[in-house]
């Protein structure tokens, strides 16, 4: 991953933009309302994204394997972090199966980044 890539930078805006509605007290995303009958979804889509991003921003040179394991590792730690950030927010419930769907989505995304 090289710092001066923008691709580098789209990556670190991203995983910045989910930690910041991670740590919203629920009462801030009301308008976000509509959305949560398809959570799942949501939080697969969300983490498909990071996958993708992550790839891409590793990609800009072959991806190495040692490369390729870190971001597997990444992708099954930070769903955790996240969830734990929600467990401190106000009127945040963590939920295990937020965390798979986050976990499903961020290896989908890699791996359609990786192969595409």
């Amino acid at each position: 991953m090289y710092i001066k890539s923008w691709r580098t930078w789209i990556f670190f805006a991203y995983v910045g933009l989910v930690l910041y509605f991670s740590a919203q007290p629920g009462n801030n995303l009301s308008w976000f309302s509509q959305l949560w009958r398809y959570d799942k979804i949501v939080h697969f889509m969300e983490y498909l994204g990071m996958g993708f991003l992550l790839i891409n921003a590793l990609k800009i040179k072959p991806l190495k394997k040692s490369e390729w394991k870190f971001a597997i590792l990444f992708l099954l730690v930070f769903p955790v972090i996240d969830e734990l950030l929600q467990h401190f927010t106000p009127t945040r419930i963590p939920d295990v199966l937020d965390g798979v769907a986050d976990v499903l989505g961020g290896l989908t995304g890699a791996y359609l980044r990786k192969y595409f």
